[in-house]
């Protein structure tokens, strides 16, 4: 240390804080939110904290210093995480499964003109029809009569009677059993977000098909209030709301490995998880006994999450080890604040 420069020390200063965030981040799967709810925050930041211990090591790399050593240790030990958040494509990669599921939460079709687009349920509509998956999982789901019509089994679970807005599964395949996890019926689990599951009878086999919606984090509108800031009142109060997300997250997500656990068929799971591959939510559902699409077959970052200069990936697709997974795909159209994502598998014999 005595032999760097005053500038040199002060980068390296900020590269111990970015790395000692980082080896937090990689312990935070395993913590409940509610043990630290404002730390689990640090989940959003992962990548971000990738990419500047690589920037780092570079640095240091390039003026051959020894200072490189802490943050190659560091993504050297935190190598898995890395994978959740940009895989390098292979040649041998996606080839066309037997079976296709989409997920894609639509914002309404645009209900709420949240965009000036014109014809976006007519747009979406098209891009489904193109994909023409033999699943199709929604979240922020409002009426579509093209789709209803479309699909010849469906499974749509409105907010309540008097509403047109919730979630959906269509399906090729008929449909046994429909239940839903109800969020709403708690007070702690927030209102607007649920879990559905239905079994599914593909051929000779019947799967189990959660479509997931936990609870939002409000990133976009949080975002913009960071902007906007006139005093520290108002940071601390961004802060608070997202954590408070998390710990709903984290009821919810019990909420449905519990479910998941009791399935007596093969899982998939589909939905909008609000949060990355490296939060406490995503690892509860996962656990060891899921393989992500992404990370099996997806290519560079595939942020799902349409939210400038920063990579969200908080949608997935999560299949039981009996599926062989054949091809990924994150479309990117900007008819939503999310991207539709497709994944091809096979059943194992």
């Amino acid at each position: 240390m005595k032999k760097l420069s005053w500038f040199d020390k002060l980068i390296f200063f900020l590269n111990s804080i970015l790395a000692i965030g980082l080896i937090i981040a990689y312990f935070l799967p395993y913590i409940p939110p509610k043990s630290y709810p404002l730390i689990s925050v640090l989940t959003l930041g992962v990548p971000i904290l990738i990419i500047a211990n690589l920037v780092f090591f570079l640095y240091w790399l390039v003026r051959m210093k020894r200072q490189m050593i802490l943050s190659l240790l560091i993504m050297i030990v935190g190598f898995g995480f890395a994978s959740k958040f940009y895989r390098w494509p292979f040649s041998d990669d996606n080839t066309r499964g037997e079976y296709s599921i989409m997920n894609y939460n639509v914002r309404m079709f645009n209900k709420s003109n949240w965009t000036d687009e014109k014809n976006i349920p007519e747009k979406i509509n098209d891009i489904i029809k193109e994909a023409d998956p033999d699943i199709l999982t929604i979240e922020e789901y409002y009426k579509n009569e093209y789709l209803e019509k479309k699909y010849p089994y469906k499974f749509i679970k409105y907010r309540s009677d008097k509403s047109s807005f919730g979630q959906a599964i269509f399906s090729k395949f008929p449909l046994l059993a429909k239940r839903s996890l109800d969020f709403h019926v708690d007070n702690f689990t927030g209102d607007n977000n649920n879990a559905i599951f239905t079994d599914i009878i593909i051929k000779k086999d019947t799967i189990r098909l959660y479509n997931i919606h936990f609870q939002s984090l409000q990133v976009t509108e949080d975002v913009q209030e960071v902007d906007n800031f006139k005093n520290k009142q108002e940071s601390k109060k961004v802060i608070k709301n997202i954590s408070s997300g998390f710990v709903r997250q984290q009821n919810q997500s019990e909420r449905v490995k519990r479910s998941i656990d009791s399935s007596e068929y093969p899982v998939i799971i589909s939905g909008d998880f609000n949060n990355t591959a490296f939060s406490y939510t995503y690892n509860q559902v996962r656990n060891d006994r899921f393989q992500d699409a992404f990370v099996k077959k997806g290519a560079g970052f595939s942020s799902t999450y349409n939210l400038s200069y920063f990579p969200l990936r908080i949608d997935f697709h999560l299949l039981d080890t009996v599926f062989e997974i054949n091809s990924y795909e994150r479309i990117k159209v900007p008819y939503s604040d999310h991207y539709p994502i497709l994944t091809t598998f096979s059943i194992k014999n």
